[in-house]
């Protein structure tokens, strides 16, 4: 299929009913990042609880250049998904 496996981020399914003191280090590490093509993975991290089951993962990566584009010109961008406001508990 050509997809590459990033090294995973570590636990991403958490327990609800675990201490807030275990939960960023007791799970299991489901959430995983692929990749295909010249798409090149940098880095991936967990993010901070945002109500779900599921750690966020954030993921830095690359593309290649046009074949048009001047080789000193980059791109980047940033994609979010902001938690709505909730009584922290």
């Amino acid at each position: 299929s050509g997809m590459t496996l990033m090294p995973s981020a570590g636990p991403t399914w958490i327990h609800r009913t675990l201490p807030d003191v275990l939960r960023r280090y007791a799970g299991l590490p489901i959430d995983q990042v692929f990749s295909k093509g010249e798409v090149a993975i940098l880095s991936s991290a967990r993010l901070e609880d945002t109500g779900s089951d599921h750690l966020p993962v954030l993921v830095e990566f690359t593309l290649p250049p046009a074949s048009n584009a001047p080789e000193d010109q980059h791109k980047s961008a940033l994609a979010a998904n902001e938690a709505p406001d909730r009584p922290q508990g």
